[in-house]
This record gives structure tokens, C-alpha cells and sequence, in this order.
């Protein structure tokens, strides 16, 4: 498997919150984004950024990450929903 340059304790600080996934390609990736890209946005956060065009490309790729977790959160609560069947549904279930 091909991972990303990251330290061990970010590594188990990522993977703790659901947002490493692993790719067709077997490499580690954050959910969303390439191999690549999301080298990309691990190196945003480890140093900072002068180039606006990278900055630019960097709150992109989070906004990517974001919508692609939300998609996942989802999925699985739909997911959870659908197996405790329509009685476990409320109508304070549907509320945010």
C-alpha cells in the first residue's frame, strides 16, 4: 500500500476520525480527494502557505474532503435508519 507522508501520531489521529480511506489504487488517501491531492492538503496543514494559487487550491480540496464525509455520514445514517426498520424512525430523528 502506498501511504502518505505523514507522521505515525497524525496518522492515528486521522484514522481515529474516519477520514483516511483507502483507494482502488491501494493508497491511502483522505476521502474525496486523489492520492496526490490529498498529499496536497496534508502539507497545507504542516507548513504555512504564501502562493495564493495554493492556498486557493488548498480550502478547495477541503471543501472536496468536507462534502465527501458528509456523503459518508450520510450513507451510513440512512444505512442505520433503514436497518432499525420505520417503528424506530421519529419524526425528533429527522430534526437537526
Amino acid at each position: 500500500m502506498k501511504t502518505l507522508r505523514i507522521s505515525t501520531q497524525r496518522r492515528a489521529q486521522l484514522s481515529s476520525e474516519n477520514l483516511l480511506a483507502v483507494n482502488s489504487r491501494d493508497q491511502e488517501i483522505l476521502h474525496g480527494l486523489s492520492f496526490d491531492e490529498s498529499q496536497f492538503l496534508i502539507d497545507c496543514g504542516e507548513e504555512p502557505i504564501a502562493d495564493a494559487a495554493d492556498r486557493e487550491r488548498c480550502g478547495d480540496l477541503i471543501h472536496r474532503h468536507e462534502r465527501a464525509r458528509l456523503r459518508i455520514a450520510t450513507a451510513d445514517d440512512e444505512s442505520s435508519a433503514s436497518e432499525a426498520g420505520p417503528a424506530a424512525r421519529t419524526r425528533d430523528s429527522f430534526m437537526l
